[in-house]
């Protein structure tokens, strides 16, 4: 008997967190993420200096005995950064070094501020221009969602540090 159920792909899901930005005409900032390119989320890890870096780079962390980088993903796009007063965690994000080695990975701490929002795709929204974010090599899209804008990250380039 031949089956007649239609083979679904499995849900994609993307991560939101606001930025730490004052919001730009009216509309608060967020930053999308694929759960793929999430890997941790941690709460109470410390994050050392590292003299004589760039301004986006808050850091260095343990992880998992590794030392990664800890990012300002607001710094890397040349936005504002305001200091909030939450609770603040550190999420690793990782990207792939290269196409031909799908298993090989960069991974870098970016700071955010919860709450975490999952969303399932698709998500009905807008591209617009970005004219307002300084970096816009750092940026794959920034879109219109609801009353909200979202940026979607190049986190190769951000890995990278190609600009």
């Amino acid at each position: 008997m031949r089956n007649t159920n239609p083979i679904t792909a499995p849900e994609q899901r993307v991560l939101i967190f606001s930025a730490q930005t004052p919001w730009v005409s009216n509309r608060q900032i967020y930053f999308l993420f694929s759960q793929h390119q999430m890997e941790d989320i941690l709460m109470d890890t410390s994050v050392r200096p590292v003299p004589f870096s760039p301004c986006h780079i808050e850091g260095v962390a343990e992880w998992h005995n590794q030392v990664l980088p800890v990012i300002s993903i607001e710094a890397c796009l040349g936005l504002e950064f305001l200091n909030s007063q939450k609770i603040q965690r550190l999420m690793v994000v990782r990207a792939l070094k290269s196409e031909t080695s799908p298993k090989d990975f960069h991974r870098i701490m970016i700071r955010m501020v919860p709450p975490i929002r999952m969303l399932t795709l698709p998500i009905e929204c807008s591209p617009v221009s970005e004219r307002w974010i300084p970096e816009k090599f750092f940026t794959m899209g920034v879109y219109e969602w609801q009353d909200k804008f979202l940026v979607v990250t190049d986190m190769k380039n951000i890995l990278n540090g190609r600009n």
